[in-house]
């Protein structure tokens, strides 16, 4: 179960003009389940950060929070033809199958090892802090040395575009807060 820090958590880093509603993360999983076509969502997710792991002090003691805006239910290879059409570039681009994990059909989830993930495409990124274990924000001292493990990210080589379609699975464990449809909802785990 979410703690009231983690929910309050939530609504500050998610602000809205919307109705806000709790809901566990089966019930997330299952309006994901009934999502039917494109929508808009934002989300705020925590995750442990993707950092080398030999002599790093920081694993599993350092947690970042996102918030992130972008489309659910859409489909890859038709945003990455869109976009190589709008740079006067042949659209003839096809995706490769997924390395892991199971699309659940007209979803936006994929399944794997028994866990959910929403499929999103990022279209910005509304900011994102490192925190310790207790919700503290790092300094910028600790983030220095954090940023030292941190791998440098490789952009896609097959999609041809100048502008990058970025697509990101967020573990449904992982979400905080989505707003979708207009509600703001705080997952409770």
């Amino acid at each position: 179960m979410t703690n009231t820090k983690t929910i309050s958590r939530a609504a500050y880093s998610n602000p809205t003009t919307s109705t806000v509603q709790a809901m566990t993360e089966v019930q997330l999983a299952a309006m994901l389940t009934a999502n039917k076509g494109a929508s808009i969502v934002t989300i705020v997710t925590m995750t442990d950060p993707t950092m080398r792991k030999t002599g790093n002090p920081f694993v599993g003691n350092v947690k970042k929070v996102s918030r992130v805006n972008g489309m659910i239910g859409w489909s890859y290879e038709n945003a990455v033809n869109n976009q190589l059409a709008r740079e006067d570039k042949t659209a003839e681009f096809v995706a490769k199958p997924r390395k892991w994990g199971t699309r659940l059909n007209g979803t936006p989830l994929v399944e794997h090892k028994g866990n959910f993930y929403l499929e999103m495409k990022v279209e910005r990124s509304l900011g994102y802090r490192y925190e310790d274990l207790q919700g503290n924000p790092l300094d910028d001292a600790t983030m220095a040395q954090v940023k030292a493990f941190m791998p440098i990210k490789a952009k896609p080589q097959t999609q041809g575009t100048d502008k990058e379609i970025i697509l990101r699975d967020y573990r449904l464990s992982s979400i905080l807060s989505i707003t979708y449809k207009g509600t703001c909802y705080l997952v409770t785990h």
